[in-house]
């Protein structure tokens, strides 16, 4: 492992230092890559090989698919309906 600070690349001291995922970092330097905000080891967050406090990470996309699985699940139902509908009708025969 480097003595140097992984974001400013300046030589850390005993004193100043944050060891975070392996990497090293002056205190000053242990910011939140989106607003800047002050990190500890406690309240960080690595994402993508940057810094994050838990308020700025970016949230994760949630994969979703197009309307065609929902109709899927719409027309699924249509037919369960229309088949309990089509019993019915048969039982008042």
């Amino acid at each position: 492992m480097s003595n140097d600070c992984t974001i400013c690349l300046k030589k850390v001291y005993v004193t100043e230092k944050i060891e975070a995922n392996g990497r090293r970092y002056h205190k000053t330097c242990f910011k939140c890559s989106e607003k800047g905000c002050r990190l500890t080891i406690a309240n960080f967050i690595s994402h993508d090989g940057h810094l994050f406090c838990q308020k700025h990470v970016p949230k994760l996309q949630a994969i979703i698919r197009p309307a065609q699985s929902r109709s899927r699940s719409i027309k699924q139902q249509q037919r369960t309906h229309h088949r309990y509908q089509n019993e019915e009708d048969d039982n008042d025969i």
